[in-house]
């Protein structure tokens, strides 16, 4: 054994492998759901507090309010890091073919596209908001209904105001596949260890690169000169995905640290501490928290930050989601009764239609400011975040059983479909013949006995 693997060695405790309860890669992370509904509400106070004091002019809420919005992303990110990276580095802990690519495609563009539509369309042509009337031509209608602002100057909060953060988590779908073949490399007959050292490296080494970016893009790089609207300006290079590789590159580590666990080993003591006693995790984020605002960011999101306050709050944040995920990855949520809060009903309906509340709140919250502006509503941020949330949870609500839930269980169906086109064309290359395939494949729920469908199964594993 030489020294590299003998530090891995160290760093877990191996015990037995146990029999795989799900062949799939999926695994029940019971908490998300009522962390997705909180960071979704911190945007929602954030954006309503902000929208508040520009238009009071007070400036009179607490600092904490004011990093609710980097809170609030940074979870997102590092939920998905987690939730959307573990099948492919389950599959490639156990030796087994990844997911389905096509699919996975599938579902995660039905999953964003759709409501986004429905939430842009509706702030342009039937609430106005404010940010929606930077658009215009075609060009910017095309750019900002498929999530490509941020690649063009100056368009990045144009359209609802929230989709930049949508124009990088959609770039990160598209990148996962790639960064997982590059994670996974060439070892097909490599040690389960070995596996494990090659994935710390490689999301190690995307934590530093979005270091680096950050670094050389708010101290080296220098805005350019060119028009309003012009394709890939690279001084904005802090709005693409490599700016936030350190945060989905967190939430891909408690990927490959769950895969680990799923197959029957154990984390480091420190791990396991933390997610025995989610509370020492959360105080961790907390303190992160806490350092993030010693960095003294202004109230107001119009004055200008110093370059180290915009690296500073960036790379710290991560670290908060980190920690504050940690436990909902790990923990017991029997025994916890933190993690049993997040499980609740009304935290885990709220986190059901949080893409619906992330999507139509600053619609509603700029549409408040100008009944404030009319006279309608009182300068009150608390009456604010009543109004906001009075309308935003219902909207959202409808969005979710009307459009958004409809169109995840047309994605699962065409996932099937790929699914099974997969094994055909797999069945194809390696000249075997399997006529159990179908029976298998309905057993896990993929295909259907009925005859005329297993027809278009047919023919569609075909094209």
């Amino acid at each position: 054994m030489n020294a590299s693997s003998a530090a891995i060695a160290a760093l877990v405790e191996t015990v037995p492998p146990s029999p795989p309860t799900d062949q799939r890669g999926g695994a029940r992370f019971d908490s998300i759901d009522g962390l997705r509904a909180v960071a979704a509400l911190s945007v929602v106070v954030f954006h309503t507090v902000v929208n508040y004091n520009e238009h009071s002019l007070e400036y009179a809420s607490w600092g904490w309010i004011n990093r609710l919005g980097n809170f609030g992303v940074a979870t997102f990110f590092v939920i998905s890091g987690l939730l959307l990276y573990r099948p492919f580095v389950l599959a490639h802990f156990r030796g087994v073919h990844p997911p389905n690519v096509g699919g996975y495609f599938v579902r995660r563009l039905f999953r964003i596209f759709p409501g986004y539509w429905l939430a842009l369309t509706a702030a342009i042509f039937v609430l106005g908001a404010t940010r929606v009337r930077l658009i215009s031509g075609a060009g910017d209608y095309f750019s900002s209904y498929f999530l490509l602002q941020n690649y063009r100057r100056g368009q990045t909060l144009t359209g609802i105001g929230v989709e930049w953060t949508l124009v990088i988590e959609v770039a990160f779908y598209l990148a996962l596949p790639l960064l997982a073949r590059a994670l996974r490399g060439r070892l097909p007959h490599a040690t389960i260890e070995n596996k494990l050292r090659r994935q710390l490296w490689g999301l190690a080494l995307m934590y530093m690169s979005a270091i680096l970016v950050r670094w050389w893009a708010l101290w080296t790089l220098k805005p350019t000169k060119g028009t309003y609207g012009d394709w890939f300006p690279i001084y904005q290079i802090t709005d693409w995905l490599p700016a936030y590789f350190d945060w989905f590159a967190f939430g891909m580590l408690l990927a490959v640290g769950s895969a680990w666990v799923a197959t029957g080993r154990r984390l480091p003591w420190a791990g396991e501490m933390l997610a025995r006693h989610p509370w020492a995790s959360w105080l961790l984020a907390i303190e992160c928290f806490w350092v993030a605002l010693q960095l003294h960011m202004p109230i107001s999101v119009f004055t200008k930050v110093t370059r180290l306050q915009q690296f500073g709050v960036a790379a710290t944040f991560g670290f908060v989601a980190l920690f504050l995920v940690f436990p909902v990855a790990f923990g017991d949520g029997n025994k916890s009764v933190l993690l049993r809060t997040l499980q609740s009903r009304p935290l885990h309906f709220l986190g059901s239609i949080s893409f619906g509340i992330y999507l139509f709140h600053l619609i509603v919250v700029e549409q408040v400011a100008t009944w404030a502006t009319e006279h309608h509503v009182s300068n009150n941020v608390f009456l604010w975040l009543a109004i906001v949330l009075a309308i935003t949870l219902p909207t959202a609500t409808l969005s979710y059983y009307i459009l958004e839930r409809p169109m995840v269980r047309l994605s699962q169906r065409i996932a099937r479909f790929e699914r099974f086109a997969d094994a055909r064309r797999h069945e194809s290359i390696s000249g075997v013949h399997d006529p159990s395939l179908l029976t298998r494949l309905v057993d896990q729920g993929i295909a259907v006995r009925h005859p005329a469908r297993r027809i278009f199964f047919e023919l569609f594993a075909l094209c």
